[in-house]
C-alpha cells in the first residue's frame, strides 16, 4: 500500500472535478428506537447489590467487611458517589485498581479490564466492574484510544453508572470518529431524548456530531478523508497491523471508483460535445427540399488515464494546484489529512511504500 498512491488519488478526483459535498446538515429520521427512560443507580440501590454480593461470594471476609462499612447506613462518609465507588473498587480489585491507576499515570494502553475467570471469587461486586469500565473507557476515548474505548463503553448500560450522560456521550463520540453511523445516531439520540438535563457541552457537541453524521454517505469524498484521518490517527499510534492496511485498501478501493465514475462522465461530456459540434458544421443553411450533406465526425477522442503507478509523480506544482483546489472545494479537513499524507512521504519516502 502506498500513502503516496492515496493522496494523489484524491488530487486526481479533485482533478477531474471532484465529488459533490453536501454541505447542509439535514436532519433525517433513521427509525431507530430511542431509550430515553435512564438514571443513575442511587447509593441505597448499590448498598442493596453489595450487600446481596456478600452474601454469596466467597471474597475474603476482610475485603467484604470494608466494603460494607464503608457503605452502611451508619457510615459517617462524607464522599460523593463517585469517590465512594472510586475507594470501593481499590478496596475490592487490587489489579483493576492498578490498571487504571496506571494508564491515568503513562497513558499507555496495556489490555481491557477483564475478570479472571478461573477466580470467581476475586471479582468486585458486578457495579464496581461496570464502573471501572466506565472509567477506563473515558480515559481511553479521551486519549484517542477509540476502539478500545468503545469496547469498554459499550458493556456498562446508563442506568448502572454514576454518570449516564458521560457514558453515552463518549460512546457516540467513539462511534463518530470510527464512521458507525447507525450506531452512532441511535446512541447520540438515546442521549438526547434526556437534553433538558444534560450538561450544556454534552447537549451542543451531541447536536453538531448528529448534524454531521446523519448525512455521511457511503463511499463519499467526506467518507475517505474521515478514513485517511483515522489512518494517520493510528500510525501516530505506532499501529500498521492489518486494520490499517485493510483501511488502506479500502480508501484506495473507493478512489479508484470515484476517479472511474468521473472519467466516464468526462468522456460523456465530450462525446455530448463532439456531437454537437459535428451536427452544426454545415457553413451554408440547407434548403428546405435539398438533404444534408453534412456531418459529424464520429470519432470520440478518449480521455487517457494515467496508469495507477504514475499517480504518485505528480509534479510539485501540480500537487500544489491540487491542494489549493481542495482547500476552495471542500471543507478544511481534507486538505489536513491530504497535506499530511504529503508531508509524511517528505519526511520518509520509504513510507510510499509501507
Amino acid at each position: 500500500m502506498s500513502f503516496r498512491r492515496i493522496a494523489c488519488c484524491v488530487c486526481s478526483i479533485v482533478a477531474l472535478g471532484g465529488l459533490h459535498v453536501s454541505a447542509g446538515f439535514a436532519h433525517a429520521e433513521s427509525g431507530l428506537a430511542v431509550a430515553d427512560h435512564w438514571a443513575p443507580p442511587t447509593r441505597e440501590q448499590l448498598a442493596e447489590e453489595l450487600t446481596a454480593w456478600s452474601q454469596i461470594t466467597n471474597a475474603p471476609s476482610d475485603t467484604k467487611q470494608k466494603l460494607l462499612t464503608l457503605w452502611g447506613e451508619d457510615s459517617e462518609t462524607t464522599l460523593s458517589l463517585r469517590d465512594l465507588l472510586d475507594q470501593s473498587l481499590e478496596i475490592s480489585s487490587v489489579d483493576i485498581w492498578q490498571q487504571l491507576q496506571a494508564f491515568q499515570d503513562t497513558s499507555i494502553y496495556q489490555g481491557p479490564i477483564e475478570l479472571d475467570p478461573s477466580n470467581p471469587d476475586a471479582w468486585p461486586p458486578g457495579f464496581l466492574v461496570n464502573h471501572a469500565k466506565f472509567v477506563y473507557g473515558k480515559w481511553l476515548a479521551e486519549k484517542g484510544f477509540y476502539d478500545e474505548a468503545l469496547k469498554e463503553l459499550s458493556e456498562p448500560t446508563p442506568d448502572q453508572v454514576v454518570d449516564p450522560a458521560a457514558l453515552l456521550f463518549f460512546e457516540a463520540a467513539c462511534q463518530h470518529y470510527l464512521l458507525q453511523k447507525e450506531e452512532c445516531v441511535g446512541t447520540l439520540k438515546q442521549l438526547l431524548a434526556r437534553s433538558e438535563g444534560l450538561p450544556a457541552r454534552y447537549l451542543a457537541l451531541s447536536q453538531m456530531m448528529l448534524k454531521d453524521i446523519e448525512p455521511l454517505e457511503t463511499d463519499s469524498l467526506d467518507e475517505v478523508a474521515r478514513l485517511m484521518r483515522d489512518i494517520e490517527r493510528r500510525l501516530d499510534m505506532g499501529r500498521a497491523g492489518k486494520k490499517v492496511r485493510k483501511t488502506e485498501e479500502d480508501v484506495v478501493a473507493k478512489l479508484d471508483k470515484m476517479i472511474e465514475e468521473l472519467e466516464k462522465q468526462r468522456q460523456q461530456q465530450q462525446q455530448q460535445q463532439q456531437s454537437q459540434q459535428g451536427s452544426g458544421q454545415g457553413s451554408q443553411p440547407q434548403q428546405d427540399s435539398m438533404p444534408g450533406s453534412e456531418s459529424g465526425p464520429g470519432n470520440v477522442d478518449t480521455k487517457e488515464i494515467k496508469s495507477k503507478g504514475e499517480w504518485g509523480n505528480l509534479p510539485p506544482k501540480e500537487r500544489q494546484e491540487a491542494l489549493q483546489q481542495i482547500s476552495n472545494e471542500y471543507p478544511s479537513h481534507y486538505r489536513r489529512a491530504i497535506e499530511e499524507y504529503f508531508r509524511k512521504i517528505a519526511r520518509d519516502p520509504s513510507s510510499a511504500n509501507n
